[in-house]
């Protein structure tokens, strides 16, 4: 089976379409998601609807736990705050209560673990080899698995733990070995943040034990025109062109 996995969509449509789009051409078999559906640009119930009424597992991040009530957007920054309020307002009551309602960790097939942040902590941000080395330990003891899928940063990036020796991994393929402990994030669909403003996930081929990292471009300017006819902040439309 080849399992897509694509996060922080955040209310991107356009991005999320050209996604759909490619799952046929990519045989596809199943989709997974990381969280964070809503937030930043202004399609909350398109996206929201394309993925629940896709059956597409799904966890939840920290903006849709805040567009849900569940949470203030205490530690928002302001072009943030403004959105996450104004699509709270927007969301149609059954897709807000969908989201209130998603899990915050998932174990598929009791070989893979999805967390938005990180398998110990669904808020936080894995960028340093150390919080890689605990999160890795942490998912092994706590789930049993070797394999975990996670979000939140935005940025595409791989590591894995090996005779207690982690590793940073490079390159659009990686091959997934016995005995060899990984996380692995599949960058953003929505609003990407490595300097690539293309949107970003990955395939997991389970027959073969490869992930495979995929990039495609998508309307920008729609989404730009969209953000500032909502009255949003102009810097969340201009940052999608920069990928940052």
């Amino acid at each position: 089976m080849r399992i897509a996995v694509i996060s922080d969509v955040h209310g991107n449509l356009p991005a999320l379409k050209v996604f759909f789009d490619h799952i046929d051409k990519l045989k596809i078999d199943r989709t997974l998601c990381l969280g964070d559906l809503v937030g930043y640009n202004p399609w909350p119930n398109e996206c929201v609807g394309m993925v629940r009424e896709g059956g597409i597992p799904t966890i939840m991040g920290n903006h849709d736990r805040v567009a849900s009530g569940i949470e203030e957007p205490d530690h928002f920054n302001l072009a943030a705050k403004r959105a996450i309020l104004w699509t709270r307002e927007a969301l149609s009551g059954d897709k807000r209560d969908w989201l209130s309602k998603l899990p915050e960790r998932l174990l598929v097939n009791n070989q893979i673990v999805l967390v938005h942040g990180s398998p110990s902590n669904p808020n936080e941000y894995i960028f340093s080899a150390d919080s890689a080395i605990y999160n890795m330990e942490f998912m092994t003891e706590q789930f049993g698995v070797s394999l975990c899928f996670f979000g939140h940063t935005h940025v595409v990036a791989a590591y894995s733990l090996k005779s207690k020796e982690v590793s940073f991994l490079e390159g659009d393929t990686i091959n997934i070995e016995d005995e060899v402990q990984y996380l692995i994030n599949p960058g953003s669909i929505g609003q990407p943040r490595d300097g690539d403003p293309r949107a970003a996930f990955l395939i997991f081929d389970e027959e073969e034990k490869r992930v495979e990292f995929h990039r495609f471009p998508y309307d920008i300017d729609r989404v730009y025109k969209a953000i500032i006819d909502t009255g949003q902040d102009e810097f969340l439309g201009k940052r999608l062109y920069l990928g940052r």
